[in-house]
């Protein structure tokens, strides 16, 4: 079997895709992972069991996440022992993950994939001497690993250069199509598409400026959303949009899929990484080509260097500090029929040639030609 261990409840997309692919080879795809407080389990692969029920700490109770790592960890060395002789390959996503387990698949002769989702040396403000011993232990497990991977380039380019031939670049981009033919602003009612965590500290205000210049500039505004979060909070948004004279509808957890087919019949969408916090820098989410690759006008800030890749190709609308410096670019804009479907042919282009369904195919076909 094919063993993926992750230290969320379910695989997310990005390991998913990756579950999908072998899936459709014939091969036994099985899932370990701790079940998170507020997660909803999911059906769609085998589980192997679970690691125990602990909360998500998000930089925050080091003691309880230090113990969450023990246990965790000690756990998974079990797992793989019990299920040595049935496991042809694990794959461990993140440090949290690998820590005893990578160890213990070198002992006992199994070869494991090293799948960094964020760089857990850039994810929080450590101390610059923390911050390299953080990287020396990545490079480390890096090292041990048969191949790792990371979701592009400039994720790799941030470790040493000694360990750049054990890295593959697998972009973080679905494994179906998003593209559409309906083309944004085409009808009497801009919709804003929100997904993900809903709670204070997602810059939800943003999409609340958004639509407060929008109607100002005497357009009517919906607002959807959809992802886990604080019945309390989701409420006083509903009640704050309303105050702006917007439909506001919370649309509850709903698979990729699902959010995607609701993108598609969107105008816009923000991504926003704050840049006070270093990983966001190089945030590499599947978001992004989500919003681009579905028609829908995307609005992020400038400080990322995926915007920085996205810039000169004319796709996005950027912000520096406030989303309401491009208040009066993006009015002008909606304005002019042409200045929309020139974006639009422009976006699917980018689209097509960095973040299809057959580029993630054929980097995964590499990635596993070389695993076996």
């Amino acid at each position: 079997m094919f063993l993926f261990i992750r230290s969320s409840t379910n695989p997310g997309p990005r390991v998913s895709r990756i579950q999908r692919f072998l899936s459709a080879r014939g091969e036994r795809v099985v899932y370990l992972s701790p079940l998170r407080t507020g997660d909803c389990v999911t059906n769609d692969v085998e589980r192997l069991g679970a690691l125990g029920e602990f909360d998500y700490f998000d930089g925050s109770g080091y003691f309880g996440y230090l113990r969450f790592l023990v246990l965790t960890n000690i756990r998974i060395v079990w797992f793989i022992f019990k299920n040595k002789s049935d496991i042809r390959f694990v794959h461990f996503s993140d440090l949290e993950s690998v820590i005893l387990g990578g160890v213990a698949c070198r002992v006992l002769g199994i070869r494991f994939i090293y799948n960094i989702h964020d760089n857990f040396f850039q994810r929080y403000a450590f101390i610059r001497g923390l911050s390299y011993l953080l990287r020396g232990l990545e490079s480390f497990y890096i090292l041990l690993s048969r191949i790792t991977i990371v979701p592009e380039r400039f994720r790799a380019d941030a470790y040493p250069r000694y360990v750049q031939d054990k890295i593959a670049v697998i972009k973080n981009i679905p494994d179906f199509d998003v593209t559409c033919s309906r083309v944004p602003f085409s009808e009497s009612v801009i919709k804003l598409f929100y997904g993900g965590w809903v709670s204070p500290n997602r810059s939800l205000e943003l999409y609340l400026s958004l639509a407060q210049f929008l109607v100002a500039a005497g357009y009517d505004v919906e607002m959807n959303v959809c992802g886990w979060g604080s019945k309390d909070y989701i409420e006083d948004l509903g009640i704050e949009f309303s105050r702006l004279s917007v439909e506001f509808h919370y649309l509850g957890q709903l698979d990729q899929r699902s959010a995607v087919d609701l993108l598609k019949k969107s105008d816009i969408s923000i991504a926003y990484y704050s840049p006070d916090k270093i990983i966001n820098l190089y945030a590499a989410s599947n978001k992004i080509p989500e919003i681009i690759g579905s028609n829908t006008l995307l609005i992020t800030n400038s400080q990322t260097e995926i915007a920085k890749l996205l810039f000169p190709h004319d796709i996005s609308f950027q912000f520096e500090r406030d989303i309401s410096e491009i208040q009066s670019d993006l009015i002008e804009f909606l304005a002019n029929p042409a200045n929309i479907k020139g974006m639009v042919d422009r976006a699917r282009s980018y689209y097509s040639e960095n973040f299809s369904p057959d580029i993630i195919n054929r980097d995964l076909e590499m990635v596993f030609k070389n695993v076996k």
